[in-house]
């Protein structure tokens, strides 16, 4: 694949750096890497079909939840992709929407019992791991439920590590709307093998629950930090939930949240779920600004840093405002500016999954709740991961509604 030796890349690189614009380059061990934050180099990158391959960064994930969409390389991402489009389907989204629902009447019932919470994140990641299970697996596992430490659940998931050896493979399925199932009916069509589905059941249980957790954690602390969102979130779920307490939200509910779809974006934002992405070219490409990038070079897609560029987002680009994502505010944005799921060719495939989630438990903790903190926005700080990382947590009051 690396067709070009790393002496003569960084020729190249050195030669025409200065025309890269919002671009740099670093090392990553003997392989050279292109950092950018320019919007028309990031669409160029992800719309072409010589940089769907993830870069090295992710080689490490291989070890802990195998080859499968999120590390797989063509050509077997692509086929992959294409089998497991149907998995993520209007219809099959929308027989989740008891489980979403479901699962955050748990959370409701744990924070009524506290006056702040200093683990939201833990605790979300109970909730989304226990949704990504039922709705992966199709099973409902129930935790301790004591201060979000639920570890009975993780313990559980450790054991659904199922053993998909051929026995499987004669069963009917028991359910369609339920991933494994759906990846058992591949395999029984020969056109997955046990790894395979096995892959890709760790890579969409790790996909579903983290992020989803982070956002959902992330945009509380956030309408706690500046509570005039909060308030302007609390009014329009008002106006759809007028009877609080014990109620349904569904799909067409979150097609109607337009105030809370702006501020998750601007959550999204300044906190984006996945800060980093990692590409490599198997081919020689030529880019927007006519620069030709030889075959085998790491690029790397900073899209923490694009989210905050002030010539893209206004002078105020670093503090949270959902007013950025007003329509009068994104007409003419260019597309690739904001990108929390990425874009092109092998964008996040449970991007709506992930959205429906957020919207359900965000809407129903809202109603129920409200959220401060002393901790200052400012005073944010954060890990490099592959998933955003706060090294510190604020501790989130709880006041019931």
């Amino acid at each position: 694949m690396y067709q070009t030796a790393a002496s003569e890349i960084l020729d190249v690189i050195h030669t025409y750096s200065q025309s890269f614009g919002p671009m740099m380059y670093t090392w990553l061990g003997t392989y050279p890497v292109l950092l950018i934050t320019e919007p028309d180099i990031i669409r160029d990158i992800l719309t072409s079909p010589y940089c769907t391959n993830k870069g090295l960064l992710y080689e490490p994930l291989i070890k802990g939840i195998g080859r499968g969409l999120i590390t797989s390389k063509e050509p077997e991402w692509s086929v992959h992709r294409k089998l497991l489009n149907p998995a993520f389907s209007f219809k099959i989204l929308q027989s989740f929407m008891p489980i979403f629902n479901q699962e955050v009447n748990n959370i409701i019932t744990i924070l009524n019992k506290n006056n702040e919470c200093s683990n939201m994140t833990t605790l979300m990641q109970d909730h989304t791991l226990n949704v990504a299970i039922r709705t992966t697996f199709g099973l409902n596992v129930t935790g301790d439920g004591k201060n979000g430490q639920n570890n009975c659940l993780k313990q559980n998931y450790q054991c659904r590590k199922l053993n998909l050896d051929k026995s499987l493979t004669p069963r009917e399925p028991k359910n369609l709307n339920i991933f494994l199932d759906q990846a058992i009916e591949l395999m029984r069509k020969n056109e997955f093998t046990v790894q395979q589905v096995e892959d890709e059941l760790n890579t969409i249980l790790l996909a579903a629950f983290e992020t989803t957790a982070n956002t959902i954690t992330y945009t509380l602390m956030l309408l706690a930090m500046f509570p005039e969102y909060q308030e302007k979130v609390y009014k329009e779920l008002r106006s759809l939930f007028p009877h609080a307490g014990d109620f349904e939200v569904t799909y067409e509910n979150t097609q109607d949240m337009i105030y809370m779809g702006m501020v998750i974006n601007e959550s999204m934002r300044v906190l984006p779920p996945v800060p980093f992405v990692a590409r490599e070219n198997s081919h020689e490409i030529e880019l927007t600004n006519g620069i030709v990038i030889p075959a085998g070079v790491q690029f790397g897609l900073n899209i923490f840093t694009m989210h905050r560029r002030k010539d893209l987002w206004g002078a105020n680009a670093d503090i949270f405002d959902p007013d950025n994502f007003l329509p009068s505010n994104t007409e003419g944005r260019h597309p690739y500016a904001f990108i929390p799921f990425t874009k092109g060719m092998r964008n996040c495939i449970g991007w709506k999954y992930g959205l429906l989630s957020t919207k359900v438990a965000l809407a129903k903790l809202l109603m129920n709740f409200k959220f401060s903190t002393d901790f200052k926005y400012v005073d944010l700080q954060f890990y490099n991961s592959i998933v955003l990382e706060l090294k510190q947590t604020p501790v989130l009051k709880i006041e019931r509604r």
